[in-house]
């Protein structure tokens, strides 16, 4: 592997981390906040309501189509990283290529 991309691997790897445990904490804080306002009272009312969507989610679910669903998810979430690696690469070659230009330009 080369340096460049190396580089634009770790750049891309550190933006997703940074965006997704923001996410992940407003969620977190957000379902926190809902438990804290949630009283025994709303709960039981909303209990049979709750229990029925529950129970009628769909039970079977094939496993030729989940692992049809998983596979194409995980392509697009792969193929997606790749992608965003490829164009940061791309970008970094470039801005190298400038200042390389731009420094033989100087000594002439």
């Amino acid at each position: 592997m080369k340096k460049i991309e190396l580089v634009s691997r770790v750049i891309v790897f550190l933006v997703l981390v940074i965006v997704v445990t923001f996410y992940f904490r407003e969620y977190s804080l957000d379902r926190y906040n809902q438990g804290i306002l949630l009283d025994k009272k709303e709960y039981i009312s909303n209990f049979d309501e709750y229990k029925n969507e529950l129970l009628s989610s769909k039970e079977n679910f094939s496993l030729p189509y989940s692992l049809t669903g998983s596979f194409i998810a995980l392509l697009i979430i792969v193929g997606g990283y790749e992608l965003i690696v490829f164009i940061v690469s791309l970008f970094i070659k470039f801005m190298v290529n400038n200042r390389n230009k731009i420094d033989i330009e100087k000594k002439l």
